[in-house]
């Protein structure tokens, strides 16, 4: 090899290796994650799956770049290994191969993603990169609703903006619906409320932020939104209540809570009409329990594997175009995370997903309420967020719902792994 062969392969991987290409990775990602119906209403499907293969190329240049510094020991938590493996799998019978194909490589290629930024950086990193994203997507929702709804009082239909600010609502930002924002906002707000927690921003960009993504979450005027901005509140409050306990009496507070849940879970399922009619949900409710119903009557013959994984549904293939007929409209996806998993991978790729979320969710949860710093409340928070938002949206499988479900399940695999008692290398 030359010398100025060598000369530029050490310089290529002390940039690959180097901090702020890893802070600008994890920042670019989510943000390219999340706005991905911003990327694909402006440059096509074609060019966020361009962006999708550059961010894996670079990605791999880093992980690489940084191979010898890694302790993988209990980092890579077998179930999303698990989970990832039977959906690749699902081609195999799956009723559309060509949907499936690349439906698969886009779930692996954000989940190794995702892997390179829980890898390469650490949790308060990870916060800062996600807050700075988030203030960028949920700024230029409000600018373009400005636009929209008050400078030219014209709707953009082409990024899905009605243009309703000065009636106060419903927005949907750059995000394609008022669901989506409120999702997206809510992951904001516990982000930018850690970022001011931790002294990471300052003061007044913090303030800022906050005041954003709640007015965002008050512009979405959406009733499953106002649910789950509920159901954060609680886990917050509880979260806090743990973190001021003892030890001893914490252990034992923390299966009583999961008792609890438990309960308060059946008795919701079983009194689900109730329910929804006590809190008023009315005609949303309505047309999502008649998707869930028409969904779950078009199961694959073979309930324990699915139909094969596709991600988002597509209309012209096999159950979807039957499911839209029946309804007479046009679905993206089940409004339901679960559901979804359950039509696509079967029972067995349900029982992984719930395998993946329950371990993400007590492995965080146990590190926000046994560890002092602040900072490992957001992944907790967050993975709170992202499963509940799963009973009315299927987001969490899908680009920046999965991608910051695997760095929460990175995180605290990282933290909580039996892995972590087998002899160091």
């Amino acid at each position: 090899m030359r010398p100025a062969d060598f000369d530029a392969f050490s310089v290529a991987a002390r940039v690959l290796s180097s901090a702020p290409l890893a802070a600008a990775f994890a920042t670019i990602a989510v943000a390219t994650a999340f706005g991905e119906h911003l990327v694909t209403s402006l440059i096509g499907v074609a060019g966020f799956s361009a962006m999708l293969v550059g961010l894996t190329t670079i990605g791999t240049g880093i992980l690489l770049a940084r191979l010898p510094i890694i302790e993988w020991r209990g980092l890579l938590p077998i179930s999303v290994l698990l989970f990832l493996a039977w959906s690749a799998v699902s081609v195999v019978w799956s009723a559309t191969p060509l949907a499936t194909l690349p439906a698969i490589g886009g779930q692996l290629a954000w989940a190794f993603i995702a892997i390179v930024i829980a890898l390469t950086r650490d949790t308060i990193q990870i916060v800062r990169a996600t807050g700075t994203a988030f203030r960028a997507l949920l700024g230029t929702s409000l600018a373009l609703e400005v636009v929209s709804g008050v400078l030219i009082d014209t709707p953009l239909p082409f990024l899905g903006i009605s243009g309703n600010l000065a009636f106060g609502g419903p927005l949907e930002g750059v995000f394609g619906t008022r669901s989506a924002l409120g999702i997206a906002a809510l992951l904001g707000l516990v982000t930018f409320v850690v970022e001011w927690r931790t002294r990471s921003v300052r003061h007044g960009v913090t303030i800022g932020s906050i005041a954003l993504a709640a007015g965002l979450i008050l512009g979405t005027r959406s009733p499953s939104v106002a649910l789950l901005a509920a159901a954060l509140g609680i886990a917050t409050a509880v979260l806090y209540v743990f973190r001021q306990l003892r030890p001893e009496p914490r252990r034992t507070w923390q299966f009583v809570l999961l008792a609890v849940l438990a309960l308060v879970g059946l008795i919701g399922y079983l009194f689900r009409s109730e329910v929804f009619r006590v809190l008023g949900l009315g005609l949303e409710i309505e047309q999502r329990y008649a998707l869930w119903q028409e969904t779950l009557r078009r199961l694959a013959p073979s309930e324990l594997n699915g139909w094969g994984w596709t991600g988002g549904w597509v209309s012209d293939a096999v159950p979807y175009r039957f499911i839209d007929a029946s309804l007479g409209r046009t679905n993206d996806s089940a409004l339901n995370a679960y559901l979804d998993v359950y039509l696509q991978l079967g029972l067995i790729g349900l029982a992984l997903f719930l395998l993946l979320g329950g371990l993400a969710l007590v492995r965080t949860w146990l590190i926000a309420t046994n560890r002092r710093s602040v900072v490992h409340v957001w992944a907790a928070l967050i993975v709170v967020t992202l499963l509940a938002s799963g009973a009315a949206e299927s987001s969490l499988l899908l680009s920046g719902g999965w991608l910051l479900l695997v760095v929460c399940a990175v995180i605290g695999a990282g933290g909580l792994s039996w892995r972590h008692k087998l002899p160091e290398r």
